[in-house]
């Protein structure tokens, strides 16, 4: 069952892919139409994603024209789908991805239309392109948009749990975060939190430390983000932060 679902996906992606290629977008959404409108699993809608981003990385404008309708019909799946699809154009055109990510985040202006953004094409760009990628990090988070802002916090937790093993990257992103440190939007903060939570799970000490000179430093720093950024953390330990918050 699942392998011919996962046929039926291929099939429509193509035939999506068709359409985007031929210049008929208003047929490539109809061709996806079942997917939107119906309850699927994510892992079929990054398939999809996935295989009409593969076909166009030649053309990303092309297919970001087409990538907009998708998005204008505003259904859940076609943020997955078209999060994923954007994935494949980092290599020819990240400033294109980060600058769509951004506009798609915003249209959908809800909390999980951000984090299926954060967790897709942000995320990957962090691990496939990091150091291109933190500048435009930089400015999601001073950006005047909250989910904006949030986005960047899922694109670190993304980075987290795919790249566990490396704290020269860790301490950079934690550098990036730092000036954003006293957000104090709840949307925002629950972002950055989730990225410091990852960070904690795997780096703990670097975390500890981390937030300990922020907070010495007499930054006012919500007591959510310090819960959130702790999760992963002993319980002595989060005593012992405890006295600086």
């Amino acid at each position: 069952m699942k392998s011919s679902s996962h046929e039926r996906s291929k099939l429509l992606a193509q035939a999506a892919a068709n359409s985007i290629l031929a210049d008929d977008n208003e047929g490539a959404v109809r061709t996806l139409q079942q997917l939107l409108s119906a309850k699927c699993e994510f892992s079929e809608l990054d398939l999809v994603g996935k295989e009409i981003g593969h076909v166009g990385t030649g053309q990303p404008q092309k297919f970001f024209e087409a990538f907009d309708k998708i998005i204008d019909k505003g259904t859940m799946g076609g943020f997955v789908i078209v999060g994923r699809a954007l994935t494949c154009f980092l290599e020819t055109d990240l400033q294109g991805v980060m600058l769509k990510s951004r506009e798609y985040t915003i249209k959908g202006d809800e909390w999980y239309v951000c984090d299926i953004i954060g967790e897709r094409s942000l995320g990957q760009a962090l691990v496939d392109h990091f150091d291109e990628t933190l500048p435009w990090l930089d400015a999601f988070l001073r950006d005047e948009n909250k989910w904006v802002r949030r986005s960047a916090g899922v694109a670190v937790h993304f980075f987290g749990k795919r790249v566990v093993d490396d704290p020269v990257k860790t301490k950079k992103l934690l550098n990036l975060i730092e000036p954003y440190i006293e957000e104090r939007d709840i949307d925002a903060v629950k972002g950055i939190g989730w990225g410091l939570k990852t960070i904690g799970r795997h780096h703990p000490g670097i975390l500890v430390r981390f937030l300990k000179r922020q907070l010495r430093s007499r930054k006012r720093i919500s007591k959510l983000m310090v819960r959130k950024a702790l999760t992963y953390v002993d319980d002595d330990t989060k005593l012992e932060v405890g006295k600086y918050a």
